[in-house]
């Protein structure tokens, strides 16, 4: 059982860095202002968030409890 939470921690990690890194670069390569990019990057990484959440929840990947 601890290698499988352990897998299914990095599975969780890899997926909300790479999705994370590409709302990033998108939001700061095509929003101009400043502020607009750094809501737009927090925005991004709740939304991520809450996917990757609600997608282990439905498969009952239950590590985080």
């Amino acid at each position: 059982m601890t290698t499988e939470r352990a897998i299914q921690f990095a599975t969780f990690i890899l997926l909300l860095v790479g999705l994370c890194g590409l709302s990033a670069w998108a939001s700061y390569a095509y929003v101009g202002e400043t502020m607009l990019k750094v809501a737009g990057i927090a925005l991004s990484w709740g939304v991520i968030l809450l996917i990757l959440y609600l997608g282990f929840k439905k498969l009952d990947w239950d590590w985080w409890s």
